[in-house]
């Protein structure tokens, strides 16, 4: 209980009493005059105030946290310097219509009032310049703003469940920060939004939203427009007003069909991820150099405009599961494109033309596409160093000859109709990671050992490979050679040059019949795996000289009958 004050007390500025365990304040604590900071934060005991406040002097009020406060009492006269409310997580269920008595008013904080069901039907607080409404989950409607707040530069109503917002509300013409995240039951805006200082408009998660309104004024400070998660079918062409606009997120709008033709300078990033009912890219009518990254995974795009040629700064381009996408524009001429993600396209069945050298690519993925070639010109990605082709099951044939000297791995496993690999014609220092598991092909070119550091060579379930070139053994820095499940493959190849850095050999489920004496060349062998290989007949006595040689596997071996001598050095 905090005591009656029986006489005015002109001279005490500060009372803090936040996290006492206090139940009320008496109304005698109006005879503290000269009262500027009354602090009771986290008075998690306190249900009420005075029925009225008229401390004049008071210029913070702070009841954030007072979890058991229903009611804010009357502001029965004008209180010019009050200029910090905060109620954040009180229980209070409405603002008296006196909350305009307070003239000075800067900061208003009911963030996380869950019980606030309304408003007073109108504001005139000239001097407010933040209002936090964020987490008010009963608050079904916002007031009417009866005349101009030139003061008010942020309006939080995030997860609130109001309906619309008044068209009154472009009186704030000052309001830079208007975010209305998560507002699930929102359906409309005003028709027209003419709010010239906006920097932040946030209506990500606004799942009723339908439509967005026109913008009749040229906007020159908004860089941020979060649409994501909203139900909205079609941009209106007036968003080309928003003339600063640079980031631009648009994820996982459902029902968003078309989007207007750009010609928006200032854009960096356009987010259209999870639009899966968009089945068309628009023109891009003019150079636009700033955008950096496009994301148009899973929408339903058909193809791509050759006029996305213009977004002559693009770095990444993301189309990864567009299944509906069966044609790119015939040509490619995007300098600064770093990485293009064209993975499960599943209907995609052709890929451009590179006419010019682009240095700048260093991955392209088209894994799971239906793409049947590789032009020769994917050459002239000269940077490239990651390339996935996994699982693109039409795949028949790649370039005559690779000279990507940039190349770090190459992918081509679940290429299961690619029948031949091409020729090295030229060293290629940098490629590590080499795999054609699942692929058709019968054999590799003897140029495969220009690869000079190769590390790991993936060949399991290679069910049509007969052999491997002599010249296999040149490559000095593999490490892994799996040659699991190739059923055809019968004669592994004479080891002419020592391989010190061969740790792994897996031949399970072949069909060799023996292994080369030659086998002690791979003098850092660990394991070797020989499961299942029923044609097996013997080993080489030489086999004992693997002095690294840590795990033998000859389960399944049914017709290995004879093995090496010295078998006990084993």
């Amino acid at each position: 209980m905090f005591p009656e004050i029986l006489e005015v007390m002109e001279k005490l500025p500060h009372l803090n009493l936040s996290g006492s365990k206090i139940k009320e304040l008496p109304s005698s604590i109006n005879n503290l005059t000269g009262l500027r900071y009354l602090i009771l934060n986290d008075c998690k005991e306190l249900k009420s105030l005075p029925s009225n406040i008229h401390m004049k002097s008071l210029t913070t009020l702070d009841l954030s946290g007072c979890s058991s406060l229903e009611m804010f009492p009357e502001i029965l006269e004008v209180m010019e310097k009050l200029q910090t409310l905060d109620i954040s997580g009180s229980k209070i269920k409405e603002l008296p219509s006196s909350i305009n008595n307070l003239t000075g008013l800067i900061y208003l904080s009911l963030k996380d009032c869950k019980e606030l069901k309304s408003l007073p039907s109108s504001f005139h607080m000239k001097s407010l310049k933040t209002l936090d409404l964020s987490g008010c989950l009963s608050l079904e409607m916002f007031p009417e703003i009866l005349e101009v707040m030139e003061e008010l530069l942020e309006l939080n109503l995030s997860g609130s469940k109001i309906k619309e917002l008044p068209s009154s509300i472009n009186n704030l013409i000052g309001l830079g920060y208007l975010k209305l995240k998560d507002c699930k039951e929102l359906k409309s805006l005003p028709s027209v939004i003419h709010l010239r200082y906006l920097a932040i408009l946030d209506l990500s998660g606004c799942s009723s939203l339908e439509m967005f309104p026109e913008i009749l004024e040229v906007n020159k400070v908004l860089p941020e427009l979060n649409l994501s998660g909203s139900k909205i079918k079609e941009l209106p062409s007036s968003i080309n007003n928003l003339k600063r606009l640079r980031y631009l997120k648009l994820n996982d709008c459902k029902e968003l069909k078309s989007l207007p033709s750009f010609h928006l300078r200032s854009l960096k990033t356009l987010d259209l991820f999870g639009c899966s009912s968009l089945e068309k890219f628009p023109e891009i009518l003019e150079v636009m150099e700033e955008v950096p990254e496009l994301n148009l995974s899973g929408s339903k795009i058909k193809e791509l405009p050759s006029s996305i040629n213009n977004l002559t700064g693009l770095r990444y381009l993301n189309l990864k599961d567009c299944k509906e996408l069966k044609s790119l524009p015939s040509s490619i001429r995007m300098k600064s494109l770093k990485t293009l993600d064209l993975s499960g396209c599943s209907s995609l069945e052709m890929f451009p033309e590179i006419l010019e050298v682009m240095e700048e690519v260093p991955e392209l993925n088209l894994s799971g596409s239906k793409l049947k070639e590789l032009p020769s010109s994917i050459n002239n990605l000269t940077g490239l160093r990651f390339l996935n082709l996994r699982d693109c099951k039409e795949l028949k044939s790649l370039p005559s000859v690779i000279h990507m000297r940039s190349l770090i791995i190459l992918n081509l496993s679940g290429c299961s109709s690619l029948e031949m690999f091409p020729d090295i014609l030229e060293v290629m220092k940098k490629l590590s990671f080499l795999s054609l598991s699942g692929s058709k092909i019968k054999e590799l070119p003897s140029s495969i050992n220009n690869l000079t550091e190769l590390r790991y060579l993936y060949l399991k379930n290679c069910k049509e490979l007969k052999s491997l070139p002599s010249s296999i053994c040149q490559l000095k820095s593999l490490n892994y050679l799996h040659l699991s499940g190739c059923t055809k493959f019968e004669v592994f190849p004479s080891i002419e040059e020592n391989m010190e850095e061969l740790t792994e050999l897996h031949l399970d489920g072949t069909s060799i019949r023996e292994l080369p004496p030659s086998i002690e060349r791979l003098q850092r062998l660990v394991s070797l795996n020989l499961r299942k290989c029923e044609s097996l007949v013997h080993l080489p006595d030489t086999l004992c000289n693997l002095a690294c040689l840590s795990a033998l596997n000859l389960n399944g071996c049914t017709n290995l009958s004879q093995f090496p001598v010295n078998s006990e050095i084993l």
